[in-house]
């Protein structure tokens, strides 16, 4: 694939911090709004009062071993906020999912790049997300979640190389392909902060899922079916004793 020759922005939190700082700015002048990156932040597992957003746009990959370039429509990011009503400031952390060169027997997985006008997007959409969720006022400017593609992609969307899919993630990623641990707690519970909460709620998406599918096949197989009991040993020796107690009280009787 030929990669147009386009100005393209890596994941510098500076830069994407400063233009966050001006959108936000131009519509809450007076709130206080922070933007961190997170390369450990999960799906699902959030601090109290914390919300989630997602979206996906179109990035750049540039691999670190054949130095061969890929662009994908399906760069997924997640992002977790948090907004203190009364002092009317706010959190978000941020984790844009990398991919692998799939010509590299031993690639490992490469951040992505964005254009200018991807990074806007993506930004943009953060903050109507912020305005939907904490200050009911986002209906002026209803998010942008189409991607655009800035060339023409050829083939599907690579699963096996993809980190979202891996995680179970990516809409079009299979189970199967889950190579990482269960969530752990966000790091950002790390950072020192006066509005955290002391613990967290972390409920993967397919641990729920295996849970209901548990509880329909149960009750599933318990139709039509007689419930078996199993009879522990101690059970069975004071049934037994009884038994016995009751015999020797009709023989007492009888004499």
């Amino acid at each position: 694939m030929i990669q147009p020759q386009k100005q393209r922005m890596g994941l510098d939190i500076g830069t994407w911090e400063q233009i966050f700082q001006e959108l936000i700015q131009e519509v809450k002048p007076w709130a206080k709004w922070t933007l961190k990156l997170d390369g450990d932040l999960q799906l699902d597992c959030l601090a109290p009062g914390w919300k989630q957003h997602q979206q996906r746009a179109f990035g750049w990959f540039h691999c670190s071993l054949c130095c061969r370039s890929w662009a994908s429509a399906r760069v997924q990011i997640l992002c977790h906020t948090y907004w203190e009503r009364r002092m009317d400031q706010g959190q978000v952390v941020m984790r844009p999912f990398a991919q692998r060169c799939q010509k590299c027997t031993w690639s490992q997985y490469e951040m992505p790049e964005f254009s200018p006008e991807s990074t806007t997007r993506i930004l943009n959409n953060l903050v109507q997300h912020i305005l939907t969720r904490y200050y009911q006022d986002g209906t002026r400017k209803p998010p942008n979640t189409s991607v655009i593609p800035e060339v023409t992609l050829e083939g599907s969307h690579d699963t096996a190389n993809c980190e979202a899919c891996a995680l179970g993630f990516c809409l079009e990623g299979l189970q199967s392909h889950r190579t990482e641990p269960l969530p752990s707690p966000p790091s950002y519970l790390k950072i020192g902060t006066s509005f955290l909460g002391n613990s967290i709620v972390c409920i993967p998406k397919q641990a729920m899922k295996q849970s209901a599918q548990a509880k329909e096949a149960k009750a599933s197989g318990s139709k039509g079916s007689v419930p078996s009991r199993a009879w522990d040993p101690l059970t069975i020796c004071l049934f037994c004793l009884l038994v016995v107690a009751l015999v020797l009280t009709g023989f007492k009787k009888e004499s």
